[in-house]
């Protein structure tokens, strides 16, 4: 069992405790305002890591829906089941507006996050001295990511540094300037390096928020601001840390042990939000949504490389998160790429269908394709193969995305040559040549493309390509190459593939969001929080 996960059961426990004897919209909505008050709580030790605790456990929440956004609206993930959520849909679609249930989840569940830290960051001098820096570091690390996830997504947000009753309360609020909440997000970052520790000696403590987590958010942090000579100087304290302490932190030698249920928080892990090994409760929903949805569901179950079938039917599936023809072009052009062979289901069904003999690609009447996929949340290690249920974990930082990350600062800041040997890193543990990126241009786009390949649905593809001003040449690209008359849509002229069975014509795609609007690309704003605000204005195309 997860180590961190233990510590959420109990959280999750007290906070039920607490919870349902308030009236509330949802499970983690409030605080309890009939029962217990918080100035009556939060008053030691226990009470303090119980609330902070709960912090960590919604980030299963804020990460499932970042991955959905870095994902389904870019040109990393396709949906492609028509009677799929209408999130979905939508999302793949780019037809979304402010009722977006996605981004909702994400807004809630990042100030809930916000006003669990607060409440532990005003009660902090009731902890411990031996554990007062550490739980602060933890609240503060937290609630700048929270935010750091908002201002990226909704652009000028509420700030609050005090516990409040209600995140819906927030309309009593003004939206802060994008300077003033990246201004907290650095100050908070700032206090989670000096209180965190670098590494966790107690195996129960792995999982926890550290310095070198702290670090690595605040260097993409920087990079989200263009100032990549700070964000070089944040990484190069990962860098060097690694490589003194390369037991702890390093690239892992097989891709696969990145993502093992049984290997939580290996050393490549720098920090992630976790789930528990083998659940069929608290498990990583993400696992039946990158299976494809077919009928009829008695189709052959997945064969793996060492010839075991799972026993997964596609009656499992959802079809909503399956990999784009760009992305699985860009993985095939190198067949030897680990990350092909080990991460990448291609060989689905039998060769009647799409696989390695076959270029034919199956649109049926019903809207089903038969679509490469990603392994990624695959719990091969534990009963997720026989029930859906996967203990992998959403994977926030590791250190292939530092490597990548400082790559990308090296060459912003002139040294190209040297930018080079960090993104041959990550390309040598993939079983790839050397990058022949020479310029400043081409290096750009090498390390673009290799993080689409490396941290494909690990919820970075959105933020990268928004952070280069690069999201609407790519993203018209994407429509640019999705069939007409087809739901789903299908990138049919790049690859040789012929198409069969088209007759539906449900759900064909119009043009990208942002096509001819110079509007900042942001969400926009929860309909149910702008209703109750008479003095926020809502962002551009919404």
């Amino acid at each position: 069992m997860k180590n961190l996960y233990k510590l959420f059961s109990w959280a999750m426990i007290s906070a039920t405790s607490l919870s349902f004897t308030a009236c509330s919209d949802s499970f983690f909505d409030r605080f309890p305002t009939d029962s217990m008050q918080m100035e009556t709580y939060l008053k030691n030790d226990t009470e303090i890591q119980n609330i902070l605790f709960n912090g960590y456990y919604h980030l299963q929440d804020i990460t499932l829906n970042v991955n959905y956004v870095n994902s389904l609206a870019t040109d990393e993930g396709y949906d492609y089941k028509k009677n799929n959520s209408v999130d979905h849909i939508s999302l793949n679609e780019s037809t979304w507006d402010a009722t977006l249930g996605i981004t909702s989840q994400i807004w809630e569940h990042c100030f809930n996050t916000i006003n669990r830290c607060n409440n532990v960051i005003q009660k902090i001098d009731n902890a411990s001295e031996g554990n007062r820096k550490q739980y602060e570091g933890e609240a503060r690390f937290l609630r700048a990511y929270a935010y750091f996830t908002l201002v990226r997504l909704f652009g000028p947000v509420p700030i609050t540094t005090t516990p409040i009753e209600d995140y819906s309360s927030l309309y009593n609020y003004d939206r802060s300037s994008e300077n003033e909440v990246y201004q907290l997000i650095k100050d908070d970052i700032e206090i989670a390096i000096n209180n965190l520790p670098e590494y966790y000696t107690n195996a129960t403590m792995q999982g926890r928020a550290t310095k070198i987590a702290a670090y690595t958010m605040q260097a993409e942090v920087f990079m989200t601001l263009q100032d990549f000579t700070s964000a070089k100087s944040s990484l190069e304290y990962v860098i060097n840390y690694t490589n003194k302490n390369n037991e702890k932190l390093g690239l892992e030698n097989d891709v696969l042990q990145i993502y093992a249920s049984d290997n939580p928080m290996g050393k490549e892990i720098i920090f992630a939000s976790q789930y528990n090994n083998g659940a069929t409760v608290v498990a990583n929903p993400l696992m039946g949504r990158c299976i494809p949805a077919a009928t009829p569901s008695t189709q052959p179950a997945y064969t793996y490389l060492d010839g075991s079938s799972s026993t997964i039917t596609t009656s499992q599936g959802t079809s909503c998160m399956l990999m784009t023809w760009e992305l699985y072009n860009m993985f095939r052009t190198n067949e030897n790429d680990q990350r092909f062979q080990k991460l990448v289901y291609n060989g689905i069904y039998s060769d009647e269908y799409i696989s390695n003999a076959s270029p034919e690609v199956d649109v049926t009447t019903e809207g089903y394709t038969y679509l490469p996929v990603t392994l990624k949340y695959f719990d091969f290690k534990n009963e997720g193969l026989t029930t859906c249920a996967s203990g992998n974990d959403n994977i926030i930082y590791r250190y292939a995305d530092v490597l990548l990350m400082y790559a990308e600062c090296l060459n912003e800041t002139g040294s190209v040559e040297l930018a080079a040997n960090y993104l041959n890193q990550v390309r040598t543990r993939a079983g790839l040549a050397n990058t022949t990126a020479t310029t400043k241009e081409e290096m750009d786009l090498a390390i673009e493309n290799e993080r689409m390949l490396e941290l494909c649905f690990e919820g970075h593809r959105w933020y990268d390509l928004v952070r280069k001003s690069r999201i609407t040449d790519v993203m018209e690209a994407h429509f640019a190459h999705r069939t007409q008359g087809l739901n789903p849509t299908l990138q049919s002229s790049d690859n040789g593939m012929t198409v069969s069975n088209s007759s539906d014509t449900n759900g064909t795609p119009g043009t990208w969001k942002w096509t001819g609007s110079s509007a900042p690309v942001l969400f926009g704003i929860p309909y149910d929080q702008i209703q109750l605000s008479t003095n926020w204005t809502q962002n551009e195309l919404y």
